[in-house]
């Protein structure tokens, strides 16, 4: 912790929000992880990567962009994805 200057007694703590390290999307590994998923979902990919879900959410919205999966049901609370069959 570093002290702020004109405060004294008062630690200032350095933190870092919302900066969690999204996998490389043209990754072959995480290409054979997407594969041996019988249903891809952000709780089973965060589960998979050790993620949180809300980093998995945003994962699997970018590898549908990227036209790697494709949205195959969704309810008013879950996703579920499949692969793209290029």
């Amino acid at each position: 912790m570093r002290e702020e200057k004109g405060k004294p007694g008062k630690a200032r703590i350095d933190r870092s929000i919302g900066s969690v390290e999204l996998p490389d999307i043209s990754s072959e590994e995480l290409l054979q992880q997407l594969d041996r998923m019988k249903a891809i979902t952000p709780t089973g990919l965060a589960a998979q990567l050790d993620l949180k879900v809300s980093a998995a959410k945003r994962l699997l919205e970018e590898l549908r962009a990227n036209k790697v999966v494709d949205l195959a049901t969704r309810s008013h609370n879950l996703k579920v994805y499949a692969l793209s069959e290029d």
